[in-house]
C-alpha cells in the first residue's frame, strides 16, 4: 500500500523479541522549529490515527445529518446504522458533494480509512542491477510488433462494438416493435404486459450477471479505468469475466429500454481488451499464447490500456479523433507523443473494422458491399450559422451548466444512499433496484403519453431535404412540419398519401417502394414519438432540422425530468451501463426547449419564411439558424460537458456523431459556459464517484488556497521511515517485511556522515529472495533473474502456491509438508540487496517545493518518492496518499502556522499490527 497498506496475506507477528535493531532512520528536527510531537501518525506506517481538519476536524463526521433528518429519526440524531435509515440520511445530508472544482474533497475519518485499502502502481520497473541485464538481452529499436499489437487490438474492439450495438438493435427491435404491434392490433394492457416481461426478464439478465458472476462489471467503468491509469490499483477491472459480463450485461440493459446508454461500458472493454491481448495471458482461462512478452510490465500496459478506452470512445460513437482527445484529456495521467501517434492508428482500425461489418451487414440486404454509413447521429440538413446565434448558445450553456449540477448531485447522493442501504445485505436486494427501475420506467413510459392527444399533421420534411411536403388540399396557414417517422401509439393508422417531387428522385423510384407516393399519417402521439423509441432513436427525432413545432413544451418538458430522474438514478446500479446517451439526451431536451423559445419569439414579431409555419425560417433563409433541431445539437453538448467537464475532445466528438461543423462555434461556446457554471459548485461526475468510492485519484493539477511553491515537501512527507541496508542478516529483512506493511524500502549505505541513501527496493522482490533463500537453504551466491522476480502467474494453483510459500517463510514453517524445518543457521547468513536495488528511485531534498513533487510524482507515475536532506540521508517518504487534496490542505496550514511536519512519531523500529487477512480484492489484477 505504497508503504502502509495490505500487501500479501502474510500473518504479521507481534512479538517483542523479534524487532531487528537499527534498522530506522529518525528524523530530526529542522531549524529547531518542528521537534514537537506529532500532531498524525507516519502514513508511511499507515496504521496510525489520522490528524483532524484545522478547523475542528471534518466538515461533516460519518454520522453527522441534516436537521430534517435527526428530527425523521425520532431523537437518534441520525446515527448510520445501515438499511433505508443509513440511505436516506445519505440522501438529505449536506455532506461534501456540493463543492467547486477547485475545492479539494473533505473525507470523513470512516472514508480516510477506506483510502488507506487501496494500494499503488508502480509503472517504471526498478532499475537493479538484475534488471538491466535483463533489459541488454531485449530487443531494441523494434517497434513493429507495438504497432502490429494496436491494430490486433484496434481489429478486436472494433468486431466488440460491431456485436454490442447489434445486440441492443435487435433485442431493442423485439421489444419495441412488439410492444407497437400490439398496441395497434390489441389494447394498451396487453402492450404493457409484453413490454413489461420483455424487459424485465433483460434488466434480470443483466444485473444478475453483474451481482453474482462479476460485480466489477457494473455501472460503466469509465471511473475506474481513469484510476486505474491514474496508478490506482483496481481489482479485477480488466480481467475476461469481467468483459464477458460487460458485454452481456450491457447488451440486455440497454436492449431493456433503460436510460442508460453502452458508451460508457465500450470504454471500460476496450481497455480489457488492450490489457488482455498485449499481455498474452489469461489466468482466469489458464492460457499463456508466450507471445509478446516483452509488453509484461505495467508501463507498456497501461499503454496499451489507454489506447482500447480510447478505441472504445472511437467505436461508440465512431469518433476516431474523438476517441484519441478523451483519453487525453479525460482518461490518461501519462501521455507520450509516441503514444499519441500509435493510438491515432488504433483508433482508425477500430473504427475502419466496425464499419466494415456494418457495410458487410447492410450488403445482406441492399447487396451492396462498402459503403461507409457512420455517423451515428448524422445531421443531413445544414444550417448556416450567424453571430446572433452565440446568446442562445450562451444562454443553453448556462441551463446546462445548472442542470449538470443538479444532476451530478443526484448520482452522487444516490451512489452513497446506495451503499448505505445495501450495507450487510444479501446479493438479491441490489438485484432488486434495476428490476424496480424497469417496472417504474416502462409503467411511466405507456401511461404518460396516453394524456398527450393525437396531433394532427399537415407537412412532412425530409431530413437533408429543404423543402417540406405536403398533401394536396393542405392550407395555406401550416401550422406544424413533422418527420417522417413519428410515432402512432394510440392514433388512427389512416394516412394520406402525398406525391414525391421529381427532383428528389430522379430514378423514379419513390423512395424504392415502387411508387411516387410517400405515406404521412394523419396524427401522431407526440411524447410517445420521444419514449417509444430506443435513446438514440430519441435523440435524432430532436436533432431533426425543420421540424420546429414537432414537439411542443409539454412533451419535451415531461420527457426531460422523466430521463433526467430516470438517468441519474439507474447510473451506478447493479447493471453494466453509461450514462453519455442520457447525457445527451438530455442535452438535447434543454437545447431544443430554448430553440422553441427563440421561434416563438420570431413568431411573435411576425417573423418567418413563406408558406412555413409562424417563426419559421426555411433555406435559404439568413434566419434558418433558428431551428429548435440545432440548438439541441449544442444542449446536447453543452450538458455532457457540464456533466464530465470535457472540453476539446467533446467538441470534437460532437462534430463527428452530427457531421455538423458549420455550428461547432455555438457549440464551443455553450461548452465552455456549461463548464464554468458547473465547476462553481461541483467536482465531474466520474472524479466526484471516485471521491465516493474513496478511490485516492491525484488530478493532473493540484488544488489550493496558495501556490503550492511556497510549501517546503517536508510538510506532506511521512516519517521516520523504515531502512534497509545493502548487506542484511536474512533474520533482520525477515522480521521487516513480518512487522510492517511497507512496499517500499529505502536502502541506506554507511558512510562517516551517517546512512545514505543508495537506492530502494520494493517487497515483492524481498519476498521472492527470501522464499528462494529458503529453498536452496542459503544466502551465499543467491542471484535471482528479474524474469523470475516479474513473474506473472497464469496458473491460479501456481499464484496460490507461491502464496502459501512466502506465508510459510514469515511464520518460519516449512514450505512443503516435505520441505525439512529450516536450519537456524540461515536466518543469521547475510544477504546481498545491491543487485535488487533500485538506483534510479526518485529523491528530493526536503526544501523541495510541494508543487514540484506533485508535478513529479504524478508525471511520472511515481509509486514512493524518497525524501533526502542535504547529505542524501533519508529524512521521509512521500506516496500517492500524502498528495491527496486534503492532505495539500493540512500541509498549506502546518506550514503558513509553522507547526509540526506530517509526521514526526517517534519510532525507533517497526511497530507490529494486527494480522490483516488478503482480503479478495487484494490480489494482483489479471486478466
Amino acid at each position: 500500500m505504497d508503504g502502509r497498506g495490505p500487501a500479501p496475506a502474510f500473518r504479521l507477528i507481534s512479538s517483542e523479541e523479534d524487532t531487528p535493531p537499527d534498522i530506522t532512520v529518525p528524523v530530526p528536527p529542522v531549524n529547531g522549529s518542528h521537534g514537537g510531537a506529532a500532531t498524525a501518525a507516519s502514513s508511511h506506517v499507515g496504521d496510525g490515527s489520522e490528524v483532524t481538519d484545522g478547523e475542528g476536524g471534518a466538515r461533516e463526521s460519518a454520522g453527522a445529518a441534516s436537521d430534517l433528518w435527526a428530527a425523521f429519526s425520532f431523537g437518534r440524531g441520525g446515527e448510520s446504522r445501515g438499511g433505508w435509515r443509513a440511505a436516506l440520511n445519505q440522501l438529505l445530508r449536506r455532506g461534501n458533494d456540493l463543492e467547486a472544482a477547485a475545492v479539494n474533497h473533505r473525507y470523513t475519518q470512516e472514508e480516510r480509512a477506506r483510502l488507506k485499502q487501496f494500494q499503488s502502481i508502480d509503472y517504471l520497473a526498478p532499475s537493479s542491477r538484475v534488471y538491466r541485464h535483463w533489459l541488454a538481452a531485449q530487443p531494441w529499436g523494434r517497434y513493429w510488433d507495438r504497432w502490429l499489437m494496436m491494430a490486433l487490438i484496434g481489429v478486436a474492439v472494433g468486431l466488440v462494438g460491431y456485436f454490442l450495438h447489434l445486440s441492443v438493435h435487435i433485442l431493442a427491435a423485439i421489444k419495441y416493435h412488439g410492444t407497437r404491434w400490439l398496441l395497434s392490433h390489441t389494447h394498451v394492457i396487453v402492450g404493457w404486459v409484453f413490454n413489461i416481461t420483455f424487459s424485465l426478464a433483460l434488466v434480470y439478465a443483466s444485473t444478475w450477471l453483474v451481482v453474482n458472476i462479476a460485480p466489477e462489471a457494473g455501472g460503466a467503468g469509465v471511473a475506474e479505468v481513469t484510476a486505474y491509469l491514474n496508478g490506482c490499483f483496481m481489482p479485477k477491472i480488466l480481467n475476461i469475466r469481467t468483459f464477458a459480463v460487460k458485454f452481456l450485461s450491457a447488451a440486455t440493459a440497454v436492449g431493456s429500454g433503460l436510460p442508460v446508454g453502452p458508451e460508457g461500458p465500450m470504454i471500460h472493454m476496450g481497455a480489457i481488451v488492450g490489457a488482455g491481448l498485449s499481455q498474452g495471458h489469461s489466468t482466469t482461462l489458464g492460457i499463456d499464447s508466450g507471445l509478446f512478452r516483452r509488453f509484461q510490465n505495467p508501463k507498456d500496459k497501461r499503454d496499451f490500456v489507454t489506447a482500447g478506452a480510447a478505441m472504445g470512445v472511437a467505436v461508440a460513437f465512431s469518433a476516431p479523433i474523438g476517441g484519441l482527445l478523451f483519453v487525453l484529456e479525460e482518461i490518461a495521467s501519462f501521455w507520450q507523443q509516441s503514444l499519441g501517434w500509435q493510438i491515432f492508428f488504433a483508433c482508425m482500425m477500430a473504427v475502419l473494422t466496425s464499419d466494415t461489418m456494418r457495410s458487410m451487414q447492410a450488403a445482406i440486404g441492399e447487396g451492396q458491399f462498402g459503403m461507409f454509413d457512420s455517423v451515428f447521429f448524422e445531421v443531413k440538413t445544414q444550417l448556416t450559422t450567424h453571430v446572433l446565434m452565440v446568446v442562445p448558445a450562451a444562454a443553453i450553456g448556462i441551463i446546462c451548466g445548472i442542470c449538470a449540477i443538479i444532476f451530478t448531485l443526484i448520482n452522487l447522493k444516490v451512489a452513497r444512499a446506495r451503499q448505505e442501504f445495501f450495507k450487510g445485505r444479501p446479493a438479491k436486494w441490489r438485484m432488486a433496484e434495476p428490476c424496480a427501475l424497469i417496472v417504474i420506467f416502462v409503467t411511466l413510459g405507456m401511461i404518460l403519453p396516453l394524456f398527450f392527444p393525437c396531433t394532427p399533421t399537415q407537412c412532412v420534411i425530409i431530413q437533408g431535404e429543404t423543402k417540406p411536403l405536403c398533401p394536396e388540399g393542405t392550407p395555406q396557414d401550416i401550422k406544424r412540419i413533422v418527420e417522417d417517422s413519428t410515432e402512432l401509439y394510440t392514433c388512427s393508422r389512416t394516412a394520406h398519401d402525398s406525391e414525391i417531387p421529381p427532383e428528389w428522385d430522379p430514378d423514379g423510384k419513390g423512395g424504392g417502394s415502387g411508387s411516387k407516393n410517400i405515406s404521412v399519417p394523419k396524427a401522431y402521439n407526440e411524447l410517445a414519438t420521444l419514449m417509444s423509441v430506443p435513446g438514440e432513436d430519441a435523440i435524432r427525432h430532436l436533432f431533426s432540422r425543420g421540424t420546429h413545432r414537432e414537439f411542443g413544451y409539454a412533451a419535451i418538458i415531461v420527457m426531460l425530468i422523466f430521463y433526467f430522474l430516470g438517468a441519474a438514478w439507474t447510473a451506478g446500479s447493479a447493471i453494466s451501463s453509461g450514462v453519455f446517451v442520457p447525457m445527451l439526451l438530455i442535452g438535447a431536451c434543454i437545447g431544443r426547449l430554448v430553440g422553441l423559445v427563440v421561434v416563438d419569439i420570431a413568431a411573435a414579431h411576425g417573423a418567418g419564411s413563406q408558406g412555413a409555419p409562424p417563426g419559421v425560417f426555411l433555406p435559404p433563409s439568413p434566419w434558418a439558424w433558428i431551428d429548435p433541431g440545432a440548438f439541441a445539437l449544442i444542449g446536447a453538448g453543452a450538458f455532457m460537458g457540464g456533466v464530465t467537464r470535457m472540453t476539446l475532445a467533446l467538441a470534437v466528438i460532437i462534430m463527428e456523431m452530427s457531421n455538423d461543423v458549420r455550428i461547432l462555434l455555438p457549440v464551443m461556446v455553450a461548452i465552455m459556459i456549461a463548464k464554468f457554471v458547473a465547476d462553481a459548485a461541483t467536482h465531474s461526475l466520474y472524479h466526484g464517484l471516485l471521491e465516493v468510492k474513496c478511490v485516492p485519484f491525484l488530478p493532473k493539477d493540484p488544488h489550493s488556497t496558495i501556490s503550492l511553491d511556497l510549501v517546503e515537501v517536508r510538510y506532506v512527507m511521512a516519517a521516520p521511515v523504515v531502512t534497509l541496508r545493502e548487506q542484511m542478516r536474512l533474520g533482520d529483512v525477515r522480521d521487516v517485511l513480518r512487522k510492517t506493511r511497507h512496499n517500499g524500502f529505502p536502502v541506506v549505505r554507511d558512510t562517516p556522515q551517517g546512512g545514505v541513501c543508495v537506492g530502494l527496493v520494493v517487497r515483492d522482490h524481498l519476498m521472492k529472495l527470501l522464499v528462494e533463500a529458503v529453498k536452496r537453504g542459503t544466502c551465499q551466491h543467491l542471484e535471482v533473474p528479474f524474469s523470475d522476480l516479474n513473474r506473472q502467474f497464469v496458473d491460479a494453483s501456481a499464484l496460490e502456491s507461491e502464496a502459501a510459500q512466502q506465508m510459510a517463510v514469515l511464520e518460519g514453517r516449512p514450505l512443503t509438508p516435505a520441505h525439512f524445518p529450516n536450519d537456524p543457521s540461515l536466518w543469521d547468513e547475510p544477504l546481498d540487496l545491491t543487485p535488487y536495488i533500485n538506483t534510479s528511485a526518485v529523491r528530493v531534498p526536503e526544501s523541495f517545493t510541494l508543487e514540484r513533487a506533485y508535478i513529479l510524482f504524478s508525471t511520472m507515475g511515481l509509486r514512493h518518492l524518497v525524501v533526502v536532506d542535504e547529505h542524501n540521508r533519508v529524512r521521509g517518504m512521500v506516496t500517492r496518499k500524502d498528495l491527496l487534496g486534503y492532505k495539500l490542505d493540512e500541509a498549506v496550514k502546518r506550514s503558513r502556522s509553522g507547526g509540526p511536519l506530517a509526521s514526526q512519531a517517534t519510532l525507533e523500529s517497526p511497530v507490529a499490527t494486527p494480522h490483516v487477512p488478503l482480503a479478495a480484492d487484494a490480489t494482483p489484477d489479471r486478466f
